[in-house]
């Protein structure tokens, strides 16, 4: 278990405006992260898209150009912050893992990019509803929500995956079945070496009421238990930012979180592997 208060702030998780559900620009996450003694900041827009697919949760497609300008600029103006250019990617099948690649992630040099699971694919490509839309969640969309999960860490270009226990808030028992479908997201990220972060969105979230009493939508206690038994996992946390005065937010209980299960984060050595990497290709 690492001190928390000894390593180097970062946050690999951070929205802005353009993803039309959070609000404040480039500069005023990287205020707010220089106030909160932050070093390293990573940005993470959700993944446009050309059909416009999911639109309101996302920027368009044409305003990919001026996210980059923006933190490029950022870089300029915060010399004091390390800033790290990203994405937030939903993965969709039809699509196909060299869109990503292509369209996203070589053609604007982005430093990183993280995967959340937020939709299940329809059958026509498209996206069904939000993952969480049925709560109780029934057995088989946790499955999906799962097969989505591991499907996403194998393509091989993900730095991590966010929230992998973002369905916590329609689960209201931890159950053998619910521990067994978690198991295979546990195994794929041990397998395939993909850091799982604790998101401290959920903890910024109403909590919710449930047979074995109130908690946080998520992060889940005993999803965490699962990974530190389970070990040969890499934890990262992160804000998920919405907001620029969350640029920190909550990432200290994410810390006690891990402390408690017995996790170390990673979030520096995590962040220092993105740097060399983006520096041994210039």
């Amino acid at each position: 278990m690492n001190d928390f208060n000894r390593e180097p702030r970062v946050n690999l998780h951070t929205h802005t405006a353009r993803c039309k559900h959070a609000s404040g620009s480039v500069d005023d996450y990287c205020r707010e992260a220089v106030k909160a003694g932050i070093t390293i900041l990573g940005f993470t827009e959700h993944t446009p898209f050309h059909d416009k697919e999911y639109y309101g949760s996302r920027m368009d497609f044409s305003e990919m150009p001026d996210y980059i300008r923006e933190i490029e600029e950022a870089r300029v103006h915060y010399p004091q912050l390390t800033i790290l250019s990203g994405l937030e990617l939903d993965y969709r099948p039809i699509l196909g893992k060299q869109f990503y690649l292509d369209e996203l992630i070589h053609k604007y040099s982005l430093d990183y990019v993280i995967a959340g699971v937020h939709f299940l694919p329809a059958a026509n490509g498209r996206c069904a509803h939000y993952v969480t839309w049925s709560n109780p969640m029934p057995l088989d969309i946790l499955k999906a929500f799962v097969h989505e999960s591991v499907r996403v860490m194998e393509l091989g270009i993900i730095t991590y995956l966010a929230h992998p226990d973002l369905t916590a808030r329609c689960l209201p028992r931890w159950t053998p079945d619910v521990r067994a479908a978690y198991l295979d997201i546990i195994d794929a990220a041990a397998d395939l070496h993909i850091p799982l972060e604790i998101n401290a969105y959920g903890l910024r979230k109403d909590w919710i009421d449930t047979p074995e009493g109130k908690r946080a939508q998520y992060p889940w206690l005993p999803f965490w238990e699962l990974v530190a038994q389970h070990g040969g996992i890499e934890v990262v946390t992160g804000s998920d930012a919405h907001r620029p005065e969350d640029v920190w937010g909550n990432l200290d209980d994410t810390f006690a979180i891990a402390a408690k299960v017995g996790l170390t984060v990673r979030n520096h050595a995590v962040a220092q592997r993105i740097i060399e990497r983006k520096n041994s290709v210039r």
